[in-house]
């Protein structure tokens, strides 16, 4: 994936809002007149005939692609793909997951994967996501949660992160319940104390109703917005990039 502009997405666990971050980096870079789609290799939890992370990466990908393409891999129990797959009695191929990623990154200049659960999530018997990151080569942009036990988790991925040698591009705490919002400053600052690293931005929870992730609701648009006003998204990708074009203007694709 050498010759591809693109960010690898990972949470410190699972619903911490890796696919809201995901789709909204989506969007900024599309919007900016950049041929981002999204990628996730494997997604669990079959609700209704479909997977919500797949569908709403394919929305935000302005469904270019085939959702297979996608998320090639999907499995109906919301479990680790590992686990997944076996009450399914398969084991999952992950070459199915390369092989769709790589014919992306031939198609589209950025590729922006999310990864599944947490960074030590396996995707099959050998292969956890940090390896399927580290295969990648993309930068990882770490999602933690402001509520209890989030300077734990981010401190734990973060070190996870440095022992796999992977470049970490940047933090992003997303409020997920109102009642944390209290905590999220002084959580910040334990992070970077801690840690060194900086946290890139901090997404608000608009309200204790407003948990849906489709396109046009409010909470997506609002995490477009501030992620928008706080990160250069495009920066995430590659630091050398001059700054991106605000108000509307648009730049060039990569």
């Amino acid at each position: 994936m050498d010759d591809s502009q693109g960010l690898f997405v990972i949470g410190t666990d699972t619903g911490v809002g890796k696919t809201l971050i995901t789709c909204a980096i989506i969007r900024i870079l599309r919007s900016q007149a950049i041929d981002a789609v999204g990628f996730k290799p494997v997604a669990t939890g079959e609700v209704n005939g479909s997977w919500g992370d797949a569908v709403a990466l394919h929305e935000a990908s302005g469904k270019l692609e085939p959702i297979e393409k996608i998320c090639p891999l999907r499995f109906a129990l919301p479990m680790a793909p590992t686990l997944a797959a076996r009450a399914e009695g398969i084991d999952p191929d992950l070459n199915l997951a390369r092989s769709a990623l790589g014919g992306l990154c031939t198609r589209h200049p950025a590729v922006i994967i999310e990864g599944v659960g947490g960074l030590l999530v396996p995707l099959d018997s050998r292969t956890l996501v940090a390896d399927f990151a580290l295969h990648v080569g993309f930068p990882v942009l770490l999602v933690c949660r402001a509520g209890l036990g989030t300077i734990n988790h981010t401190l734990l991925t973060l070190r996870e992160i440095s022992r796999y040698n992977l470049r970490l591009a940047g933090i992003v705490m997303n409020i997920t319940q109102p009642t944390d919002t209290g905590m999220a400053s002084g959580a910040r600052e334990e992070i970077e104390r801690i840690s060194g690293k900086k946290i890139s931005a901090i997404i608000p929870c608009l309200s204790a109703h407003d948990h849906d992730d489709h396109a046009s609701s409010p909470r997506v648009a609002r995490t477009i917005a501030e992620l928008d006003r706080q990160v250069d998204v495009r920066k995430l990708l590659n630091p050398r990039l001059p700054p991106a074009g605000r108000s509307g203007e648009r730049v060039a694709v990569l």
